[in-house]
């Protein structure tokens, strides 16, 4: 019997902190972890990969922020399961990711408990939003 692989996370976010912290984090957890600093970088590098299970955005991203970059996935892929992640939200913003099929939002900064519990349900195919 083959070893399922672990789930593949992409980590978006400009900070190279959360970047390096998140990508320990995750795969403390047992995730393999890929990383962007912006939306260009990610969508570059979901296209690449053969697989990504889940992708973490930050929202508040230079360029293009994390809801037109959210757009951006879904474009590219209407199965894209993407958590969006910040410091806040407000409710116009939570409804407005939610309309453009954000799986779930998570707040930074990152807890763990908090974190492995929303990837999991996303993983599992049931939207926290």
């Amino acid at each position: 019997m083959a070893k399922k692989s672990a789930p593949i996370i992409l980590l978006v976010d400009d900070d190279p902190l959360i970047r390096v912290l998140g990508r320990e984090l995750l795969e403390r957890l047992g995730y393999q972890v890929e990383t962007a600093e912006d939306g260009s970088e990610a969508l570059k590098k979901y296209r690449r990969l053969k697989r990504v299970d889940l992708v973490v955005l930050d929202y508040y991203l230079p360029g293009q922020n994390g809801a037109q970059v959210l757009r951006e996935f879904k474009t590219l892929d209407k199965r894209a399961r993407v958590l969006m992640a910040s410091g806040f939200f407000s409710s116009r913003d939570a409804a407005d990711l939610k309309e453009q099929g954000a799986w779930g939002l998570i707040h930074k900064p990152y807890r763990l408990t908090e974190l492995e519990r929303r990837i999991q349900a996303v993983l599992a195919g049931r939207p926290e939003v």
